[in-house]
């Protein structure tokens, strides 16, 4: 007779659920009455003075009237969007001193990305290490697409509306959008690099040392440090947390792949950072990974290169409901989606290596062409309606217990695919 001894789970009991709760909702008020306190000190100033890097700017009209909208990043770490009624050149990645005048802005917009209306004083001829990175990316490709594309790829820069709408008749926004997809990436990158050199020492010198504590460690603080200098994004919080808990759990010999530890990340994450409870892509994300968990929990007796080869299928159609509610594009060229998922595993890493001896402009072509492929004559937008949403929402939490409501959720979001296609076909 032969037995398994099964991890134990994160949290177990009522008990601790309850404290956890308890933990999790003094954490939330604390958090918000903290930041209700910096938001009243914000807005009874009339005007701040600041400096900030400029993250996006594009041209909007109002009626007869043209203005500049910027994206900028200050130097406390606020992101907000500005306005300007002046005929600026193109500031992407400067440096620019301005006073804000915070008088209108809502506690809710401050929580996320608010707009603050402001004066540009000058442009800085000093630029931060994010942006001056930036221009050697940049430098590296003709093509302003691409500039944009590596700038977001690699440093959680926003792209210009033109290059989203090509990225989103791909279907690929997900990849642009730096979450657990590149953290993981990188996580295997960097610790893999790492170990290559800790292990001969480490034979040699000190046998006795734990790998996964010394270059775990080492590999959870850089990427900590990644997460920083990138300015935060929702999506790659998220997935750092999820990356620093798991391997702690790891260490532990805590039950990881689970739905507990899933849920633990995003309540304790919502509680330190009450913004992101307001992340459209941050709820995109955690639905990703929902999914993901979904699929290797019902597949566990599948050989791996069955997985492998369906996992992202499978999540690209679990997800359509979902980003269908929010965002409305949909062409049969996203139908590639689930590919070019699988083939940026290669391209990531060799996108990095590439950029990191200068040469990131041999790829240009490939890419280019691939962003032009799709015709914005065939797409259409589509919204979820609402009850066939929630109806959606309830068979796929019923599936984390019951393999019959899985189908039936498998049943409804391959409904909706074929639905989808009947729009634009």
């Amino acid at each position: 007779m032969s037995f398994r001894l099964s991890k134990p789970s994160l949290i177990e009991g009522r008990r601790e659920w309850l404290l956890f709760f308890v933990l999790a909702a003094t954490i939330l008020v604390s958090t918000l009455s903290w930041q209700f306190y910096r938001y009243t000190q914000f807005v009874s100033q009339k005007k701040i003075y600041t400096r900030a890097d400029v993250l996006m700017q594009y041209t909007k009209r109002k009626g007869s009237r043209e203005y500049e909208v910027l994206k900028l990043e200050t130097e406390d770490g606020r992101t907000l969007y500005t306005t300007s009624r002046e005929a600026l050149k193109n500031l992407r990645g400067r440096n620019v001193s301005l006073l804000l005048f915070p008088r209108k802005v809502s506690f809710a917009d401050y929580l996320s990305i608010p707009y603050v209306p402001s004066a540009i004083l000058r442009v800085n001829a000093e630029r931060s290490m994010r942006m001056q990175i930036y221009e050697t990316i940049a430098a590296q490709h003709r093509n302003a697409w691409m500039q944009e594309l590596f700038g977001a790829l690699f440093l959680a820069l926003p792209i210009s509306k033109k290059l989203r709408e090509k990225v989103t008749l791909l279907g690929v926004n997900h990849l642009l959008a730096l979450s657990g997809f590149h953290m993981g990436l990188l996580w295997l990158i960097l610790y893999g690099m790492a170990s290559l050199v800790y292990k001969p020492l480490q034979q040699r010198f000190f046998p006795w040392r734990h790998r996964l504590l010394d270059v775990g460690a080492v590999t959870v603080a850089l990427l900590g440090l990644y997460l920083l200098f990138t300015g935060i994004p929702p999506s790659l919080l998220r997935a750092y947390a999820m990356v620093l808990v798991g391997w702690l759990a790891l260490l532990l010999g805590i039950e990881l792949l689970s739905f507990t530890f899933l849920g633990v990340c995003v309540v304790m994450l919502a509680a330190l950072f009450p913004a992101l409870i307001l992340s459209i892509g941050f709820w995109l994300s955690v639905s990703g990974v929902f999914f993901i968990y979904l699929f290797l929990q019902w597949t566990q007796s599948w050989p791996k290169w069955a997985i492998f080869l369906t996992l992202n299928l499978w999540v690209y159609l679990a997800m359509l409901p979902v980003v269908h509610l929010f965002f409305g594009t949909f062409t049969l060229y996203q139908w590639v989606s689930p590919l070019l998922t699988i083939l940026f595993t290669l391209f990531y890493p060799l996108a990095i290596v590439l950029h990191i001896f200068g040469v990131g402009g041999v790829i240009d072509p490939i890419v280019i062409t691939l962003l032009q492929w799709p015709q914005a004559g065939l797409a259409a937008d589509i919204a979820t309606p609402v009850w066939f949403f929630v109806l959606f929402l309830l068979f796929s939490l019923a599936a984390v217990r019951w393999r019959r409501a899985l189908y039936v959720q498998a049943g409804l979001m391959l409904l909706f695919f074929v639905y989808l296609v009947q729009q634009v076909a």
